[in-house]
């Protein structure tokens, strides 16, 4: 049959399309009626149909579609029947919109670029599978692009597929499970190359999503309110922008990372468990509240903006670096100390003060920061403590000697030196008993006092927190 439009409507036991070349093609409630025996719409082989539209209040066939060719294809409606999409099926656009789809849907094979769920509900299972079960092997299908928008499934849906390249998620309300699985290799006969899958989840999402295997750049918006779990991932970016986080977010066993972007944000309960997030080259935290941030292994180095001006991810007004490493330090401190770990937390506090030195201009406050530092490492380093000690002891006998008179030299005056500085908190020597009562002599001996003072200080205190170099 070859028809320019076609307009189909009643009631029909069996209803097949063979062979057909139809550019427009409107079903427009077709067996809404339930007969005695259980009705078909059958689109079969060798049919090249540009547009389908499928419109009812009330569906009671089982739609089945094999081995033809369609540019666009539309279900609106309530239907009340299962729709299968078998062998050779190629599709360019395939929507289902604002429509009720009481009985499951199944994608056995096909080829399709663009599939859209939207505005519907689904009170069955969606399955887009490509596991045979009975053979133990894929099946052929093919989606560029599926987006899920604005949707209510009360069963799963399950997308089990290699080849996507597009998966957008947004304003959805998973009430069992949404299972993307993109790695079927130990069934995959023809080992097909595992593509990288762009994920979007935006909008405001509810229920449990699990996304597992894929090469992915990966991204979230807009507001959480259920449970996600991404693990076994390779990933080119993952990108939490303006997102905030009301349910549960578990990264584990990510494999591989090339951007980390945290932007924008409120994190609520996320988890980054099984993987160190080091594995990221570039790790971008910006303007973000982290508080029930859990990390397995803590960032080493953060910024505030990507490296590649390009990218354009981070702060857009790079004056702001430091207070904004500042108060993502101060927050990793304070999450590192809730949880126990005391080596995280001192590292973090080390780094809030060494950011915090350098914005700061030239003043009293700024004098305390660097003597911190220099001291103790910001309380990380004992071994420093010693050090700084042992230094500052070292200058205030040289001034001493000459205070008294006397030049030194180190090759000839260690043994002194040592009397010196055991003789804390006195730190004079007794031979020179008569030069000690000099002002001169005793501003230095209450300076040396103050300052080596300090450092044995500071060497108790990063020895009791830290309790090694």
């Amino acid at each position: 049959m070859i028809a320019e439009e076609l307009k189909i409507s009643g009631e029909y036991q069996n209803l097949q399309f063979v062979s057909s070349e139809i550019h427009k093609l409107s079903l427009q409630d077709v067996n809404i009626d339930r007969l005695n025996r259980e009705p078909k719409i059958e689109f079969l082989i060798e049919n090249k149909i540009f547009d389908l539209k499928i419109k009812s209040f009330s569906c009671q066939s089982n739609l089945t579609f094999y081995g033809s060719e369609y540019e666009n294809v539309l279900f609106e409606g309530v239907f009340e029947k299962s729709i299968n999409f078998g062998k050779d099926i190629k599709i360019k656009n395939l929507c289902f919109e604002s429509s009720t789809f009481k009985k499951r849907i199944d994608f056995e094979e096909g080829q399709f670029v663009y599939v859209s769920f939207s505005r519907s509900i689904f009170q069955s299972l969606v399955l887009i599978n490509e596991y045979k079960l009975i053979k133990e092997m894929a099946k052929d299908i093919k989606i560029e692009t599926l987006t899920m928008h604005s949707c209510i499934f009360d069963m799963d849906m399950q997308l089990q597929i290699v080849y996507i390249k597009k998966l957008n998620i947004s304003h959805n309300s998973f009430k069992q499970l949404f299972h993307f699985n993109n790695d079927l290799k130990e069934w995959d006969v023809h080992n097909s190359p595992k593509q990288e899958v762009d994920i979007n989840i935006d909008g405001t999402n509810q229920g449990n999503i699990i996304i597992e295997k894929a090469n992915a750049d990966l991204s979230l918006r807009d507001i959480n309110l259920g449970n996600i779990i991404f693990k076994d991932l390779n990933l080119s970016f993952l990108c939490l922008q303006e997102f905030q986080n009301n349910g549960n977010v578990t990264f584990s066993n990510i494999k591989s990372g090339k951007h980390f972007i945290l932007s924008d944000s409120i994190t609520g309960n996320i988890n980054f468990i099984n993987f160190d997030i080091n594995i990221f080259k570039e790790i971008i935290i910006a303007n973000s509240t982290l508080n029930g941030i859990n990390f397995n292994v803590y960032p080493n180095s953060i910024r505030s903006y990507s490296k590649d001006s390009r990218l354009g991810f981070g702060l857009k007004e790079k004056k702001k670096n430091a207070a904004n490493l500042r108060s993502i330090y101060n927050q990793l401190k304070h999450i590192a100390r809730n949880k126990g770990d005391v080596e995280s937390s001192i590292k973090y506090q080390s780094l809030e003060y060494k950011t915090l030195l350098i914005s700061k201009k030239i003043g009293f406050d700024s004098i305390l920061l660097l003597l911190n530092w220099l001291s103790n490492d910001n309380g990380r380093s004992w071994l420093r403590g010693i050090l700084f000690t042992l230094i500052v002891g070292l200058f205030f006998f040289i001034v001493y000697l000459i205070t008294i008179g006397i030049s030194f030299d180190l090759l000839y005056q260690y043994q002194d030196y040592v009397i010196f500085i055991t003789s804390f908190p006195k730190l004079e020597l007794e031979k020179y008993s008569c030069e000690n009562n000099y002002w001169t002599v005793k501003l230095v001996i209450w300076l040396s006092r103050i300052f080596i003072s300090y450092g044995v200080y500071q060497t108790i205190v990063a020895f009791r927190k830290y309790g090694k170099g």
